[in-house]
């Protein structure tokens, strides 16, 4: 597919390597993140795997790739969010990583983002529970009386999610609030007594499910006040906050991290809202704190079909999803620009109908560089140049 050794040499010392995709669970994208974190886990040494997907359900993933039970079919659908689980080569790359440790192997795998689809709090605060149950019982009536507030509001469908809260009582709201609140001060308080007694990586576990809990009520409690009109928390992105500090949370132990998610999510700079705000994301937020240790491939196509999303008002997800084909590459876009015959093509396909990867770096800063990046299938319009060091492009989606 690639000149892996070419790769090995553009990743240099990365510690983190974002690969990204212009839509999710399209089988072309799949086999561009497969291919490449198959070498940066093998050949370079990269020791967790971490997808766009909750991050408590993630643990139980990890657990089955460390050769834990259960059917993977299960496990997946159980572990990943989003419907994750249900791709054909997701479900390859898990088995793959099982195989891996099998065979000797040390790599774990991580969920980065907030719980059950942003719908409910309720994944991360059952694994807080479990862990406090052994070094602090007496904070279980805090929880108990979190998970009545929780389920006032949480849905399987993140649009249903948010309606439901925005019709609880400000007081109840405000009090799941100060609830989550006094919990992660009593956690971080007595932080010594519970590594004591459970020990540091369960303490770390649980301290972070917990703080994707506290973020997650942050999230809705700016959307509120974003629906409300207030147009500074529109710019309060705090999805992609916690799925920074997830990256932070999983290189504490020095491990070299492979991070796939949405292209939007892995560019280095801010997008823009309405042309007003800066919005940090995932990647903006990985590269004003790791600077060239942080490395971000987009990972987009030339035409066939993709899927989109389209508003569905009425049902319970709030969208649905369909396929669509992919208008020629617009002009100033990137794909536009690597498909011209004087574009910089740093590694060739492997075959006529192959992708090949670009480095983007050089053109930083010089004029005429590409200005817009596919996504699903619509564009966006930023100096893809300083959003991306590098580009994978697939000639064509089936």
């Amino acid at each position: 597919m690639f000149d892996l050794e070419r790769v090995r040499q553009l990743v240099g010392d990365a510690q983190v390597v974002g690969i990204g995709e212009s839509a999710h669970n399209v089988r072309e994208y799949q086999q561009v993140r497969h291919h490449l974190a198959r070498f940066l886990v093998e050949r370079m040494g990269f020791g967790v795997l971490a997808l766009e997907s909750g991050f408590s359900e993630g643990l139980l993933v990890d657990r089955w790739i460390r050769d834990g039970s259960g059917d993977l079919a299960e496990v997946a659908d159980q572990g990943l969010t989003y419907g994750f689980g249900s791709a054909v080569a997701t479900r390859d790359l898990l088995a793959w990583l099982r195989e891996h440790n099998a065979g000797g192997g040390d790599v774990g795998f991580a969920g980065l983002d907030l719980p059950a689809d942003l719908g409910s709090p309720l994944p991360a605060l059952d694994g807080v529970a479990h862990y406090l149950a052994e070094v602090d019982p007496a904070a279980r009536q805090t929880l108990e009386h979190l998970r009545t507030y929780a389920l006032r509001w949480a849905s399987p469908y993140t649009m249903a999610a948010f309606r439901a809260y925005q019709a609880v009582p400000a007081a109840d709201r405000d009090a799941q609030t100060l609830l989550l609140s006094e919990l992660a001060t009593r956690v971080d308080a007595l932080r010594p007594l519970y590594e004591r007694r459970g020990g540091a990586p369960g303490y770390a576990t649980a301290r972070h499910q917990l703080r994707l809990a506290v973020l997650l009520d942050q999230m809705l409690r700016a959307q509120l006040a974003a629906a409300n009109g207030s147009g500074i928390h529109a710019a309060v992105n705090v999805r992609d906050a916690a799925m920074a500090e997830t990256v932070r949370h999983l290189l504490r132990d020095g491990r070299r991290i492979v991070v796939s998610a949405a292209n939007t999510h892995l560019q280095r700079i801010p997008i823009m809202l309405g042309g007003t705000f800066e919005v940090p994301v995932m990647g903006s937020h990985l590269a004003a704190e790791l600077g060239g240790a942080y490395l971000s491939i987009a990972v987009t196509a030339v035409g066939g079909r993709t899927p989109t999303r389209r508003p569905a008002p009425g049902t319970e997800r709030g969208a649905e999803v369909l396929t669509v084909d992919l208008a020629p590459p617009a002009p100033g876009s990137v794909e536009a620009f690597l498909t011209d015959p004087a574009s910089p093509r740093v590694t060739g396909p492997g075959s006529p109908d192959g992708p090949w990867l670009a480095d983007l770096r050089p053109l930083r800063g010089a004029p005429g560089g590409p200005r817009r990046f596919r996504n699903l299938d619509g564009y966006v319009d930023l100096p893809v140049a300083d959003a991306f060091d590098l580009v994978a492009l697939v000639p064509h989606l089936a």
